[in-house]
């Protein structure tokens, strides 16, 4: 127990150091995302000690821009079950690398989720009274009670998702799945939940009429699973950007029997380096004798020099590879650029998902300091997979890389494009029920769409949020959004037309007439947009620094193994790649 705290702890500080490394990017980006969280805090103090008014709330408008960017937001850490699903109900392996990415976005957000609720309170002293246990929890009868109890069982459970797969990759261990995938099949349900009780918030209050409507639920599903997936896009191509590396060395072919240009020398395997492998990997020394005579004349070893190459990309021979000594870093060109998917060391394989599907190779292999190399041809991989511990071992290793793929981009699309659909579909019913009647209860919406009494403050931007729907909605019918230059500008117009249509566009009319009938419109101050701007960098902040800890890991270059090397400064991997911002 104590030496797993300890090993625990050298995990998170570990972790910790990396936050600090990077190259003048990263830390531009973090600087300035600091700068504004400090002006946020400065406002918020001054909320603190003169109140709410400060705000531009009132009696009348009683939530404003808070409460907005708190209901799109939990749409946004909804959304990760859209790429949850298709992983672990579907198995797909085009969103399997890059789950982690929504889980971690959903922990942001929740938590920047928790902040602006924080603020919106008067007196957030007093929010104990909503501590099960410990305060006045009016359960069940309260949905704000509810609401408490999602929100942060949904930010627990990702945590510990995140968290425990993250330490398993780090250490190298096969994540045993009782531990997780119960709570991911119960974090499906949160997620659907959190944004579900958020929607019964509105609707739960009979006085005002523009949110008694049982369409507000799937309302709320639809953007969310829009708004998102979208949101999801944008940032793995960042992170896509950011991880990827300047044009490779010239890739020299090699063949058996001689020495090879581009660092790589090329002999047949002995008995000794069998030997080395099985001190490496206990499966493989369990083997037969009779196994290993039998597959030896088949296996060569490659002695790498720094930044040669020992597969490329598009290549079309079968092989697997296992690494003796030294360390291998794999990268997939796309775009012109290269990017890590994976880094193996001793006792590891690389080279394994093309050799045994047959299918050309995904990515380019590269040694990052003096390394030996095992090549198994494919018929001696065969007969390695017939032995069932070996099989097992290689197939869970295979999993170990970080993809991230244009088609995996264009599943996220697919998503984006149904869910839009529905939410448009879900906002014309809406319209329709509203005017159509023309009873008493269609002020709030005049109030929206058209002004009412000379009122028209929210008029702009409603249409155009419809404007900047429909125009993300056309697009994405269109096949023009599978180029990522008009995908991502389809994303931003999914965000922002949703942020308004969902966030102020929901809120404030739902006040506008109050109960006796006067019109009082809200307008968020100053201070109130620094406190936003605040919480938000400080959203951007946490999962900027999640992501600085998780890629490495995914990525293979951050492990127990490798403890004793300070990843971040080592030299042979920066002769090969460029540090991660």
């Amino acid at each position: 127990m104590i030496e797993a705290i300890r090993n625990y702890c050298i995990f998170l500080r570990r972790c910790g150091r990396l936050t600090f490394d990077g190259d003048w990017r990263y830390h531009t980006w973090m600087g300035s995302l600091t700068a504004v969280v400090l002006l946020g805090l400065n406002a918020y103090c001054k909320q603190f000690a003169h109140g709410l008014i400060v705000t531009g709330m009132t009696d009348e408008v009683s939530w404003g821009v808070y409460i907005a960017n708190f209901t799109f937001l939990v749409g946004v850490a909804a959304a990760a079950v859209m790429m949850v699903i298709p992983v672990y109900i579907y198995d797909n392996e085009e969103l399997h690398d890059l789950v982690i990415f929504g889980e971690l976005l959903a922990v942001a957000a929740i938590i920047m989720c928790l902040m602006f609720v924080t603020v919106d309170l008067g007196r957030p002293d007093r929010f104990w009274h909503l501590i099960p246990g410990i305060g006045q929890f009016n359960f069940p009868a309260s949905m704000l009670s509810w609401d408490v109890l999602v929100l942060n069982g949904y930010l627990l459970l990702n945590v510990h998702i995140c968290g425990y797969l993250l330490y398993c990759r780090y250490q190298k261990k096969r994540p045993a799945k009782w531990f997780y995938v119960p709570f991911v099949f119960i974090a499906i349900v949160w997620a659907i939940s959190i944004h579900t009780v958020t929607a019964f918030l509105y609707v739960g209050l009979g006085g005002r009429p523009f949110w008694n409507s049982a369409i507000v639920g799937p309302r709320f599903l639809a953007s969310a699973f829009t708004a998102g997936p979208a949101l999801l896009i944008l940032a793995i191509q960042i992170v896509r950007r950011m991880t990827a590396t300047g044009p490779a060395a010239n890739i020299h072919p090699h063949a058996p029997g001689r020495s090879l240009s581009g660092g790589i020398a090329l002999r047949r395997a002995t008995a000794a380096d069998l030997e080395a492998l099985g001190r490496l990997l206990p499966e493989f020394a369990a083997l037969s004798p009779e196994t290993r005579r039998e597959i030896q004349p088949d296996l060569m070893l490659l002695e790498a020099e720094p930044g040669a190459a020992l597969l490329r990309q598009g290549g079309t021979e079968r092989d697997a590879f296992f690494v003796l000594e030294g360390r291998v870093t794999v990268q997939r060109e796309e775009s012109g650029r290269h990017r890590i998917t994976r880094s193996v060391g001793p006792g590891e394989q690389f080279g394994e998902v093309s050799a045994l599907s047959g299918t050309p190779r995904m990515a380019t292999a590269l040694a990052e300091q003096d390394a030996r190399v095992l090549r198994i041809p494919y018929p001696a991989l065969l007969k390695l997979m017939k032995n069932p511990a070996l099989s097992k071992i290689i197939h869970a290793r295979m999993s170990e890389r970080l993809m991230i793929t244009d088609r995996a981009l264009m599943t996220l699309r697919s998503i984006v494009q149904v869910s839009m659909i529905i939410n448009v579909f879900l906002l014309a019913n809406e319209v329709f029920k509203e005017f159509y009647s023309g009873n008493l209860h269609v002020v709030s919406s005049k109030y929206l769409f058209m002004g009412l009494h000379g009122h028209h403050a929210l008029v702009p931007w409603i249409w155009t949020a419809i404007t900047l729907n429909l125009i993300a909605l056309i697009l994405l019918l269109l096949p023009a959004s599978r180029s990522l230059k008009w995908l991502n500008l389809t994303c931003v117009l999914c965000i922002i037309g949703i942020w308004i249509e969902k966030g102020m566009g929901l809120v404030i009319p739902g006040f506008i007439p109050t109960p006796l009938g006067a019109v009082v419109e809200y307008s968020p101050t100053l201070n109130e947009t620094l406190v936003c701007l605040g919480i938000w960098a400080f959203g951007l902040l946490c999962y900027t620094l999640l992501l600085r800890m998780a890629v490495p890991i995914l990525q293979g270059r951050l492990t127990k193994d490798n403890e004793c090397i300070p990843a971040p400064q080592s030299a042979a991997r920066a002769s090969i790649t460029h540090p991660i911002p």
